[in-house]
């Protein structure tokens, strides 16, 4: 099935694949080397090659497959800050791969599919009739996507995030940058006045909710990179940051304060605020 899965893939980005001399190729794949170098300890690991293909899409997005096929999109690598926020989203990724979550959830799959036959036998003995049947194949459906689909793959989302946290703190990357890089697309978000869904209604945890938990985890992965011998991470006073200059700064000026590895995320969403009524005054 995997194998299938990767021919359909390539078949699909088969005139979009970088060539490996491409620059975005390199830095891909150096993170990518440096991550399972870091990991290699870590049991299932080594029993993959990781194969990377960079795909010129602008969606921002990145996937590897359980066969240890790594994909990732250009939208990606211009949505990210630097190589901390880049080596954070693979080792997610790479996360799902290590703990099985494809396995993982076709058998959940497979167990929802046979409860729901059963359901639907009783219905169809109780009423046979055909409108009654697709009636109730609908419901049942949409209930098990609500029910069952999406908070389970939220579930196992936010476990790729804890994991792949991980994978980047024994990597020595600054682990801080993983929260920032969901508010900058929180932020990204409600400047392009996109739609949100809520969370329930998505397979994913909200930007912001990501955010809130990699704070929560950060300490942890603070102290896993520290037993790792890495070099210190450098410190900026939050005293030097001061807000009433955030509005005439530069929006290149303003990415990089939000950018600060200890710009802490009180003044972050402090900051967000200042942001988003400057702009509502500007367009009103």
């Amino acid at each position: 099935m995997t194998e299938i899965e990767y021919n359909m893939w390539m078949l699909q980005f088969k005139n979009k694949i970088l060539p490996e001399k491409d620059p975005r190729y390199q830095v891909v794949k150096k993170v990518v080397t440096h991550l399972t170098e870091s990991n290699k300890d870590i049991p299932g690991f080594s029993e993959f090659t990781w194969t990377i293909h960079v795909v010129e899409e602008p969606n921002i997005n990145a996937f590897v497959l359980p066969n240890g096929q790594v994909f990732v999109f250009t939208g990606l690598l211009s949505a990210v800050s630097d190589i901390n926020q880049l080596s954070f989203i693979l080792g997610h990724e790479i996360a799902h791969v290590i703990l099985g979550h494809a396995a993982e959830k076709a058998s959940l799959m497979h167990f929802l599919d046979f409860f729901s036959l059963i359901l639907l036998t009783m219905i169809w003995a109780v009423c046979p009739q055909d409108s009654l049947a697709v009636i109730g194949q609908w419901i049942q459906s949409r209930f098990q996507e609500l029910l069952f689909d999406m908070p389970y793959n939220r579930t196992l989302e936010a476990e790729a995030d804890k994991v792949g946290l991980r994978f980047a703190a024994k990597a020595c990357m600054d682990v801080r940058a993983s929260s920032v890089f969901w508010q900058q697309m929180e932020l990204a978000k409600t400047l392009h006045n996109e739609p949100q869904l809520p969370e329930w209604l998505s397979t994913h945890p909200s930007h912001e909710n990501r955010a809130e938990q990699l704070d929560r985890l950060i300490p942890e992965a603070l102290k896993i990179r520290e037993s790792c011998n890495c070099p210190s991470l450098p410190e900026f006073p939050l005293a030097s940051l001061e807000m009433g200059n955030f509005l005439w700064d530069s929006p290149l000026q303003l990415r990089e304060k939000l950018l600060l590895p200890n710009f802490g995320r009180a003044v972050k969403n402090d900051f967000l605020k200042i942001v988003m009524i400057f702009i509502k005054d500007e367009c009103s």
